[in-house]
């Protein structure tokens, strides 16, 4: 079975964009993951390929989001300290108006399936919106709720648990380097 991407219309079906988006891969898939590895705003794809028997020595393939959107976005960090250093089983609920319209985001913090893992660091799409409304932290070990209001979109931020304010770091953004197969 070829591996498939599909877009989310609406909240009522979805569409098949896997030949549009340039993603189509024949060969067995092991495991996915979501990540902005060039640090540039956007989410890009890496799917860990072959395996589909001994010897099959496929390979892996990275997909780069070329960005070309005007979508905002936030990323945080969170570091616990009654809880897990590394947060997970943390609940976030990004809250922000797109277009006159309350939105929500909701994530969980933890590392992903069985196979394919994504980063603890959430990358959390706002699409146009300029600014997010409230941020909200649940904290697994204590269920005590953290809030900020009116964060800035585009921000890398690091929230501690229990802290009033959060911090903000930058990312350097990466190049990759394309690899080309040429067939003789």
């Amino acid at each position: 079975m070829p591996n498939k991407l599909f877009r989310n219309i609406g909240g009522t079906k979805f569409m098949d964009v896997t030949t549009s988006a340039r993603v189509g891969n024949l060969q067995k898939g092991h495991g996915v993951s979501f990540a902005d590895l060039d640090n540039d705003g956007d989410e890009d794809i890496y799917i860990d390929m072959g395996g589909a028997y001994v010897g099959d020595a496929y390979e892996s393939s990275l997909y780069l989001n070329p960005g070309q959107n005007s979508n905002r976005w936030i990323n945080i960090v969170l570091e616990g300290t009654n809880s897990n250093r590394v947060a997970i089983g943390a609940k976030i609920k990004v809250t922000f108006k797109e277009n006159g319209k309350e939105r929500f985001v909701y994530r969980e913090v933890n590392s992903g399936g069985s196979f394919g893992a994504n980063p603890l660091r959430q990358h959390i799409g706002i699409g146009e919106a300029d600014s997010i409304d409230k941020i909200e932290i649940q904290w697994p070990a204590t269920a005590q709720t953290q809030v900020f209001k009116n964060v800035p979109a585009g921000l890398n931020i690091r929230i501690k648990e229990g802290a009033s304010n959060f911090t903000t770091y930058k990312l350097a953004q990466y190049k990759f380097q394309e690899k080309i197969h040429k067939h003789h």
